[in-house]
Parts: C-alpha cells; structure tokens; sequence
C-alpha cells in the first residue's frame, strides 16, 4: 500500500510520533472515543504512544494500513485506516474495513469525505478488493452518511460492538461497498 495520498486540501501519510501531542489532544474528548470500539477515555499521552509505537509493524504486517490525516495548512487532524478483519462481514470471512475518526473541530467540513475517497481510489490499485465493510455507532449518524457519500451501503446487518471508552455495548450498523469492474486497475 502506498505511503503517501494527496487531496486538494489534505496528505494522508503513516502516523509518526510528532503527531503525538495532537493526536492526545483530539482523541481525549468522548464525543470521538465514545464513537470507536477500540479507544480509551480518558486518551493519555501513554495512550499515544502506545498506539504510535505499533505503526511500523503494523505496515509492515500488511493487514493494517493507518494514515494520519493532516491539514496541509493545520496539520494532524485525525486517523483513517483499512483494516484486515472479520469484523462486519455477513459470513466471518475477512475483508478490508475502513474505519477513521477526525478531531470535533473538523466535523462537519468534508474531511473524511475528502480522506475517504483518496484512500479507497488508493486501495483498489494498491489492494484490489472485491469489496469493502464499514460500520457506525447507530447514534452516529453522521458517519453513517460520510460512509454513503463513499459508495457504502447498509447491508441488513446490526453488530453489537463494545466500546473500550464507554464499557458499553452499542448498536453498529454493517455496511459494504462493492468495487465495480469500472473502478479496478487494468490487468496485465
């Protein structure tokens, strides 16, 4: 998978340990912790690094590809990744799900939209999928639309998730895009 995606606006690139003190900033707040199965409450520098210092070998697995969004002009704004998991198939066979999470101050402005679309035109030549999963907190309904604006589509499937934040359970919706013949690398 490629290191580097450009957008208008943003760079998606490997996560570093300068994105430290930004990542603990917006990740400490439960409005995005309380939305993602596997981030704490309260974030905490150790939290951060923690997280940071399993990126290479991560990479180098080639099962977890996670890219920092950054801002060209404001920089670290949050995380998008593809996963190789079982998570939200319908037959507990593995696929590449996309998850992300952007900092409050960048809600509503496209962002993830912006990052989402790179990152999936990216995995098609990189990863050749047949297809793609996502999910959402059921109250999240936002993202729930960002994963729609990215050609996702619910599939008749609710997982209950826990959140590690929370210590709760929460209602996930499963959704899956198809990646059209149209869309994939030519083959040689």
């Amino acid at each position: 998978m490629r290191t580097h995606i450009d957008t208008s606006r943003l760079t998606l690139r490997p996560l570093q340990m300068t994105d430290l003190d930004r990542l603990v900033c917006l990740a400490n707040d439960l409005r995005v912790s309380g939305n993602l199965s596997r981030m704490p409450h309260p974030y905490r520098e150790q939290d951060g690094e923690d997280w940071l210092s399993k990126q290479p070998d991560m990479w180098a697995g080639k099962e977890n590809y996670v890219f920092a969004i950054e801002h060209k002009a404001e920089g670290f704004m949050g995380a998008m990744g593809l996963h190789w998991m079982d998570r939200m198939t319908l037959d507990g066979s593995s696929a590449w799900e996309l998850g992300y999470w952007l900092g409050v101050p960048y809600w509503g402005q496209g962002y993830a939209t912006e990052a989402g679309k790179a990152l999936i035109a990216a995995a098609i030549t990189d990863l050749d999928p047949a297809y793609l999963v996502a999910g959402f907190a059921t109250t999240n309904t936002q993202s729930g639309h960002v994963l729609e604006k990215l050609g996702f589509y619910k599939v008749d499937a609710i997982r209950d998730m826990s959140v590690l934040a929370t210590g709760k359970s929460r209602p996930t919706q499963v959704m899956r895009r198809d990646i059209a013949e149209a869309e994939r690398r030519p083959r040689s």
